[in-house]
């Protein structure tokens, strides 16, 4: 039996998920806190701001296309970096355009370079 005033359905807390941010009625995972009122839509005409950015990047070494996504960091379109990935597929990817979905995950980015050959040479 469940004791007065415990919510029937929290919010998750941790994972991969985000919640309604109560004070700014956007999404983060930050804001899972485990109240039920976490679960809400917000306002279904408010801009959704995201932890994350995501990009289409290509490989230098094979010219293979990924779809990436970052926590907390900008990266710049046209620049190259050397990207540590989730997948172990590490190496120089020039960003070629923003993404709205997350795909790969990229632990870790290098300083920005001017192109391949000046990643390539530097790592």
């Amino acid at each position: 039996m469940r004791s007065k005033g415990r919510e029937r359905y929290s919010s998750p807390k941790g994972g991969r998920r985000g919640c309604l941010c109560w004070d700014t009625n956007t999404y983060s995972k930050k804001c899972c806190d485990g109240h039920y009122r976490s679960q809400g839509i917000g306002q279904d005409r408010k801009e959704i701001h995201l932890d994350w950015n995501g990009y289409y990047v290509q490989n230098c070494e094979n010219g293979h296309n990924r779809h990436v996504h970052i926590h907390d960091i900008e990266l710049v379109v046209g620049k190259t970096y050397y990207l540590t990935l989730e997948n172990n597929h590490n190496g120089c990817y020039t960003i070629t355009e923003t993404s709205n979905s997350e795909g790969i995950h990229i632990n870790s980015a290098s300083i920005a370079y001017d192109d391949c050959t000046d990643c390539d040479d530097a790592n």
